[in-house]
């Protein structure tokens, strides 16, 4: 049986992880608006990892004896962006912020003796150190090859192997 704080600090987990995957959807409608179907879908995928998080996170909890809970508004997303740079900048604050978050609810879990939702967190914590690296790569690939809009097109073929190779260690 899950505690009450443990419960109270999951739910919010949960709202984190809403968020993200609703920022990602609206990157992804700002990528298909710019003619970048590979980003897009890098951004589709995305959202859809943090939609699983969260599901996992719900059925943890209620799995628990616990109740867990999603609040009707969850936040406004940022919809636009100037170019893929500052959209993937983006990113890395909002991976950033799930991870600090996660981090900070596996840290409290550990000093107030709730050992099974720790454990149970760790592989979120490692994939977030996953994701903050990898979207830290992308910004370097970004910045190397340029988001001009002539090289737009190499730029999103670059994000098919991406999506690939991420299909490729699920």
């Amino acid at each position: 049986m899950l505690s009450k704080a443990v419960q109270t600090k999951l739910n919010e987990q949960i709202q984190k992880e809403a968020y993200a995957a609703n920022a990602y959807l609206a990157m992804a409608t700002w990528a298909e608006g710019e003619s970048l179907p590979n980003i897009s879908e890098y951004f589709y995928n995305s959202a859809q990892e943090e939609r699983d998080h969260m599901m996992q996170i719900f059925r943890y909890i209620n799995a628990n004896g616990g109740k867990a809970k999603l609040k009707d508004a969850l936040g406004k997303v940022q919809e636009s962006f100037k170019n893929a740079l500052e959209a993937f900048k983006h990113v890395y604050e909002l991976e950033h912020n799930v991870t600090m978050a996660i981090n900070e609810l596996a840290s409290w879990c550990q000093k107030n003796g709730e050992h099974a939702t720790y454990f149970f967190l760790q592989p979120f914590v490692l994939e977030q150190q996953d994701a903050e690296r990898n979207v830290g790569e992308i910004i370097t690939i970004i910045e190397r090859m340029g988001y001009e809009p002539r090289n737009l097109f190499y730029l999103d073929k670059q994000f098919k192997k991406i999506n690939q190779q991420e299909a490729g260690t699920e």
